[in-house]
């Protein structure tokens, strides 16, 4: 009989399918990880964030896409917690359609994204249109968490100068 794996085994193996451009099989594994009780790892040991954060900027952002079209078919707060804890890992600038399905994310998601990386995408989402209206009542619910938000709020309810 095999032992069960470990922590970090069970990442590695994660590691070798985003290598192998498996992604959304690492996106399954990944929510798998988390689902029995794994993210962290003990003291010494790699962890998600720590191998994520080593990951070329284009396959991070593969990743995420992976795991939001993952997220369609098995949601949860399993799910979005392995997708909350990337977006803050994510490049400053992305494509709008990536930042509007991670707005989208974060206005129904039971993860609540932190909020600096909320704002960074308000902020990048703006540059390119309206903000997609179930967003706005997140961002008014967590707008107390930052003064940034709250300018934000302020400047994506405030109807655009015709000049």
């Amino acid at each position: 009989m095999t032992a069960p794996a470990t922590y970090a085994q069970r990442l590695a193996r994660i590691e070798a399918r985003i290598a192998a451009h498996d992604l959304a099989e690492a996106a399954s594994e990944l929510v798998s990880l988390r689902r029995g009780g794994g993210m962290a790892g003990d003291p010494g040991e790699p962890s998600l964030s720590g191998m994520a954060a080593t990951l070329p900027p284009p396959t991070l952002i593969a990743l995420v896409r992976a795991l939001l079209a993952h997220r369609r078919t098995d949601g949860g707060w399993h799910t979005d917690a392995v997708l909350g804890s990337l977006c803050p890992l994510l490049p400053p600038e992305l494509p709008p359609d990536l930042v509007r399905d991670l707005l989208l994310f974060a206005a129904d998601s039971a993860y609540d994204m932190p909020v600096m990386t909320l704002a960074g995408l308000v902020a990048q989402q703006l540059r390119h249109g309206p903000l997609p209206p179930a967003l706005l009542a997140t961002m008014h619910r967590r707008q107390r968490e930052s003064l940034w938000l709250r300018q934000l709020t302020v400047r994506a309810t405030t109807p655009a100068d015709p000049a």
